[in-house]
């Protein structure tokens, strides 16, 4: 009796259930996901060749390729005959071509497989174009590589495409979280910021190819949130350590990651503003934050230098043989966002926000040779501009209110300054230099989406609700049609 009295008054420890419109999204965003895995062909995703090459090796030595010059291979023996065989490296990039799917070549793929070579999996050292890498994202990719590699290589390629789900999904819930703390448990504008992020075409096609991109992206989004909640709660240990432990994440995933340092002084300067008097714990675990960071960073300079062969740990972020001057730079600012004037001379390509933003974030498939017609990316630029318009206006007429949200402000502001920043010094540096080509895409833009997302959702929530919501559907509406349009043409473009 008494064992019963005491089994009724023990406090029972509920899950707290996903609400239902974020339980809709992920369940959307899964088949996504899974479609594109299975619709792209093998080895198309952007530079899906060099990145699968560089898991492979790292599964079956211990050890990355290298990026410089050396007397291996980019790619095992083993890849090598699924390119052959698949007609894969000819397809890449050429809109006529197909893979090689006949009955004959696959069998003689399979007959290769059954009479593997020894060494054919190991011989892949480099060089490799993404060898100065950090190596997080290759490693996690390890694990789907290892689970089936008693499987042929596009077997094994598959699941690792599946390995990239969680990240996904991750993405979208950390976006609804940080909905959450700007706008409070507000579904409407949960729904739609988490929506936005999670139904666009771009970031649904990459979670369906092997690219360390998305995971960046998953990190960028945790810190957002992470960020968010510590300008709510204040320098607690595990704010500060999350933040550090975030950072250090996108330092070991990408050099692009480098940019996250800038958001990270940003909002611990926030924090400690706003702690004045500041206490010695406080300072201490503030060192933990940077002895966090220093690890992350430490681990990814000394795998570069090991296998980079003088390459910067930044990779695309910090290229090219030029400097170029201050004035170089705002010319190719205004040049890449507005029409130039006519003093300009100008700089590079015809290549800027059109191409990055609306095109690369609307969608390029592939190798970024499928595309949609010339009059979807139109309505998207139209669409985009008039939604900065009712933003900006939104801000201006509601400014005083948002006064009072400054460090909420100040997290997502620096989030999209410092990786702009970064990204645009890094492409006019390689303008002054060969190829003189400003090596910015629209997927690189991936791990500001969470902002994005919540721009959308602060538009919408702001105007009057029927027209907020209608607008709000029609955003998540759009996105989902060009993303099975996108699947569509990835198919017709492989098989048909």
């Amino acid at each position: 009796m008494a064992v019963a009295v005491a089994a009724q008054s023990r406090p029972r420890i509920r899950v707290r259930a996903i609400p239902r419109p974020l339980r809709g999204l992920l369940v959307a965003c899964t088949l996504l996901s899974v479609a594109w895995a299975v619709v792209m062909a093998p080895l198309q995703g952007p530079d899906e060749h060099n990145h699968v090459g560089y898991v492979q090796h790292l599964a079956e030595t211990g050890s990355g390729p290298t990026f410089g010059v050396t007397a291996g291979a980019s790619w095992s023996r083993e890849q090598q005959e699924l390119h052959k065989w698949g007609n894969l490296l000819a397809l890449i990039g050429i809109v006529d071509a197909r893979p090689g799917y006949t009955g004959i070549e696959q069998l003689r793929f399979s007959q290769y497989e059954d009479h593997l070579p020894a060494g054919a999996r190991k011989d892949g050292s480099g060089p490799n174009p993404v060898g100065q890498n950090p190596p997080l994202y290759y490693g996690y990719e390890a694990i789907p590589y290892w689970i089936t590699r008693w499987t042929e290589l596009p077997t094994r390629l598959l699941f690792m495409r599946l390995a990239n789900l969680p990240l996904y999904l991750l993405i979208v819930a950390f976006t609804w979280l940080a909905a959450g703390e700007v706008f409070g448990r507000r579904r409407r504008a949960q729904t739609i910021a988490a929506g936005s992020v999670g139904l666009l075409p771009q970031l649904a096609f990459m979670s369906g190819v092997v690219n360390p991109d998305i995971l960046l992206t998953t990190v960028w989004a945790a810190f957002a949130y992470a960020a968010l909640v510590a300008v709510r709660v204040g320098p607690r240990p595990w704010a500060l350590l999350s933040l550090g432990g975030l950072s250090a994440l996108s330092v070991l995933t990408h050099g692009r990651g480098l940019a996250i340092i800038g958001p990270l002084l940003i909002v611990l300067a926030v924090l400690l503003w706003r702690a004045r008097p500041l206490r010695m714990k406080v300072l201490g675990w503030v060192a933990g934050l940077f002895g966090t960071l220093a690890v992350g960073l430490g681990l990814a300079v000394a795998y570069s230098n090991a296998h980079g062969g003088g390459a910067s740990i930044s990779g695309e972020a910090a290229s090219s043989t030029g400097a170029g001057n201050l004035s170089g730079f705002v010319s190719y600012l205004w040049q890449f966002y507005l029409p130039p004037l006519r003093t300009m001379s100008p700089q590079g390509p015809p290549y800027g926000y059109r191409q990055v933003y609306i095109e690369g974030l609307a969608g390029t498939f592939g190798s970024l040779e499928i595309q949609f017609p010339l009059w979807v990316y139109d309505a998207m630029q139209f669409a985009a501009a008039l939604g900065l318009l009712l933003l900006a206006g939104i801000i201006v007429r509601r400014f005083e209110r948002l006064r009072g949200h400054g460090p909420q402000i100040v997290v997502l502001a620096s989030l999209v300054l410092c990786m702009l920043v970064v990204l645009h010094v890094s492409a006019y540096r390689d303008l002054q230099g060969p190829p003189f080509d400003p090596l910015l895409v629209g997927r690189y833009l991936l791990p500001l989406l969470p902002v994005m997302g919540i721009a959308i959702a602060y538009v919408c929530v702001n105007l009057p609700r029927r027209v907020g919501s209608a607008l709000g559907a029609l955003v998540l509406t759009t996105f989902t049609i060009l993303g099975l349009c996108g699947l569509g043409l990835t198919i017709a473009r492989f098989y048909a």
